[in-house]
Order: C-alpha cells, then sequence, then structure tokens
C-alpha cells in the first residue's frame, strides 16, 4: 500500500512540474472552410429510418457553422433529389462539377451514416457464484467528404463512430440481478456524438507545449 502511495505521489509531482513547465497555445483547425464560399450540402444517408438524415444533415451543419459562423451552406436536398436534377447516377467526380455549375457552389458535403446490427456482449466472471452480464449494443459509423466542384476533387474526409446500448443485465452475488434498458432510440441518440467527432477538423485546439526560456 505504502509502495503505491508513493507511486501515486510521484506521479502526482511529474504531472504537476510539467504543467508548470507548459503552456497551452491555440491551433488553428485542420481544414480552413473561408476559401471555399457557398458550400452545398446533400444529405447525409443512412441504412436506418429515412427520418435521421434530415436530423443528421443539421447536425452536421450546426456544427460546422459552429466552427466557422458565417459560412454559407446551401441545402442541397437528398442524395436523389441531387441526382436527378442534373441527370447523373452517383455523386462522382463528373456530377460535382455539374452541382457547381448548377447550384453556383464551390464545394459539397457529402456523408452517410452506417448502423449495424445489435451486437450482444456475454460475460462470466464466475461460474461458481453466477456472476455475470449480458449487454447489447450498436455501432454507428459516420463518414464525410468535401469534395469541390472545379474538378470533383475530394478536399476532405473524415469518419467516426459511436456506441449505445439496448438493454443489459448483470448478476452478481452481492447486487443481484440489475437490468439496463437503452434509449427508445439509440440511432438517433448517437447523432450528435458521431456528427461531434466527424467535424474536429474544422475546430481549433488547444496543445500543451513548453514555455519558451526567458
Amino acid at each position: 500500500m505504502r509502495r503505491v502511495t508513493k507511486s501515486l505521489a510521484v506521479l502526482t509531482l511529474l504531472f504537476l512540474w510539467g504543467c508548470s513547465n507548459t503552456i497551452l497555445v491555440p491551433v488553428p483547425p485542420r481544414m480552413d472552410l473561408k476559401k471555399y464560399g457557398t458550400i452545398g450540402l446533400v444529405h447525409f444517408t443512412t441504412n436506418s429510418d429515412p427520418t435521421l438524415t434530415t436530423f443528421a444533415t443539421q447536425q452536421f451543419q450546426e456544427y460546422v457553422q459552429g466552427a466557422f459562423p458565417g459560412t454559407p451552406i446551401l441545402d442541397l436536398g437528398s442524395k436523389e433529389a441531387v441526382l436527378a436534377a442534373i441527370g447523373a447516377t452517383q455523386l462522382d467526380a463528373d456530377a460535382m462539377t455539374q452541382i457547381g455549375k448548377k447550384y453556383g457552389v464551390s464545394a459539397v458535403f457529402v456523408g452517410e451514416i452506417v448502423y449495424s446490427d445489435p451486437k450482444t456482449d456475454v460475460r462470466v466472471n464466475d461460474f461458481t457464484t453466477l456472476d455475470g452480464s449480458i449487454r447489447t449494443e450498436i455501432k454507428g459509423d459516420v463518414s464525410g467528404k468535401l469534395m469541390e466542384t472545379q474538378v470533383g476533387a475530394s478536399v476532405w474526409s473524415s469518419s467516426a463512430w459511436a456506441k449505445r446500448q439496448l438493454t443489459g443485465v448483470s448478476v452478481s452475488p452481492k447486487r443481484g440481478v440489475r437490468t439496463t434498458i437503452g434509449d427508445s432510440n439509440p440511432r438517433k441518440d448517437m447523432v450528435p456524438a458521431l456528427m461531434f467527432h466527424l467535424t474536429e477538423d474544422f475546430r481549433p485546439r488547444m496543445v500543451r507545449q513548453p514555455k519558451p526560456q526567458q
């Protein structure tokens, strides 16, 4: 116990020493949107409830414009509507140049969310005491791109993921049986987290650097 306490004290002193000899420095976003002018936004696609596309698109736009206030973003509608309007079958480079000419945008955001099937994880800690748990959860993967419309090249891409619990049951000799019920709509519940992490490149960061020598 004394050895553990001593180790914790040493780690604490090292941490405090490190903080006292470093400063937090702001770092610009990895991706600068100011040079693109008006940007088009195609609604995110999903393999789940179609109503989530509007919610996901709104969340994405809020995070982007929160990072770059005043950024003009033009809602182009669903992927199907955009393709029909330009007479294309997929959002490739040629389609991007057509979108740029038709809507007057210099770049276009596209993205999708793919939800996994529910997965159940069974853990048994002790067979003799029936100590264990059963947990069912679902995972969502989001990806996004920014494609400029001059030649249809991709200038930014990123991805993120999140998980939400559906149900859970734990059995313990001390606590008995405990049941956990997740959110009524876990797919929608994870959308804000997915979009927050997806748009990380648009937000400034604070990093710790050594203090400059006097």
